[in-house]
C-alpha cells in the first residue's frame, strides 16, 4: 500500500506545482500589460513618424520652377588630362609590364609593327579598344582627344 500512497502524494505535488505555474504566467500577463503603456506605445509611434517624414523630406527639396530657393551649384570643369597623365592613371598597368601582350612603352622594337599601320590604327585601338585591352583603357569618362594624346606619349617615350 506504501505505492498508492506515493503515488497520491505525487498527484497532489505536480497538481500544486501545476497550479503554480500557471498562477505565474497570469501574474506574468498581467504585469506585462501593465508596464506596456500606451504612452509608451504612443511616443514610439510619434518618434517613428517624425523619422519618416524627416527621411522623406529631402524627397519635397526638388528642383522645380515652383521651388524658388532651390539653389543650384555650378560644377567647374576640369581641363583635359596630359597624355602622360592619362599614361600614369590608366595605360601604365598594362604597359609597363607588357601584361596580355601589351607593347611595353619605352621598348622601340615592340611598337614597330603596330607603328607600320600608322597612328590613325593606333588612335582607333586605343579608343575602341582591341584583344583584350578595353576601350578607352576600360576609362571611359576620357575623351577621344586625351586617349590620343596618351597614345603620342607611349610612342615618343617609346623611340
Amino acid at each position: 500500500m506504501s505505492g498508492t500512497t506515493s503515488d497520491k502524494e505525487f498527484y497532489k505535488i505536480f497538481s500544486y506545482v501545476s497550479v503554480f505555474i500557471i498562477a505565474l504566467a497570469i501574474i506574468i500577463a498581467i504585469l506585462s500589460n501593465v508596464f506596456a503603456s500606451s504612452v509608451v506605445n504612443d511616443n514610439y509611434d510619434d518618434a517613428r513618424e517624425k523619422a519618416t517624414e524627416q527621411r522623406l523630406s529631402s524627397s519635397e527639396k526638388i528642383n522645380l520652377a515652383s521651388n524658388p530657393t532651390f539653389k543650384t551649384e555650378v560644377i567647374e570643369v576640369t581641363s583635359a588630362k596630359s597624355g602622360k597623365d592619362v599614361y600614369n592613371s590608366v595605360c601604365m598597368s598594362c604597359h609597363m609590364s607588357g601584361a596580355a601582350g601589351a607593347p611595353i612603352t619605352g621598348k622601340a622594337d615592340q611598337w614597330t609593327d603596330r607603328l607600320a599601320k600608322g597612328n590613325d590604327t593606333l588612335y582607333s585601338n586605343a579608343i575602341n579598344g582591341i584583344g583584350v585591352m578595353p576601350a578607352k583603357g576600360g576609362l571611359m569618362s576620357l575623351s577621344d582627344d586625351e586617349v590620343k594624346s596618351a597614345v603620342d606619349y607611349m610612342l615618343e617615350q617609346s623611340k
